[in-house]
């Protein structure tokens, strides 16, 4: 008797460890989806990337934010987006920084669901977007 117990305990063990206590996932809709890791882009120099015009759910697509005037407004998938919030979260774009020279930032714009986007960039937080009938001022 005494042998089985332990061998219950040794298979219930395993069987925890084994499970992971992880609350990482790598499905797009479950909690603690952490998403890809994504490689740094650099600006291409004459190659803008602005991503298809009818972008996929959860596809990362290479994405450049003209930055001169901030980064409030951006065209993406054929329409206006205007910044809602900024969140840390897990990094998901690893690498080197870019140059500061720059007025475009190189990163990634991932459609999340109908009216969210996020852009991904190498030591900036996760930019979450909502699309706007609004066209975005001029700049100063």
């Amino acid at each position: 008797m005494k042998v089985s117990r332990h061998v219950a305990v040794l298979l219930l063990s395993a069987g925890l460890l084994l499970s992971g206590c992880s609350s990482s996932s790598d499905n797009p809709g479950d909690e603690g989806y952490t998403g890809p890791t994504l490689p740094a882009r650099t600006v291409a120099k004459d190659k803008w990337q602005e991503g298809p015009a009818k972008p996929k759910q959860h596809k990362p697509y290479p994405y450049d934010i003209y930055t001169h005037c901030g980064i409030k407004w951006l065209k993406f998938g054929g329409r206006w987006w205007v910044l809602d919030s900024v969140f840390p979260g897990v990094e998901q774009v690893k690498g080197e920084q870019p140059s500061q020279n720059s007025q475009r930032l190189a990163g990634y714009m991932t459609l999340i669901g109908p009216d969210t986007a996020n852009f991904d960039a190498v030591g900036t937080p996760t930019m979450q977007f909502v699309p706007t009938e609004d066209e975005p001022p001029g700049c100063a």
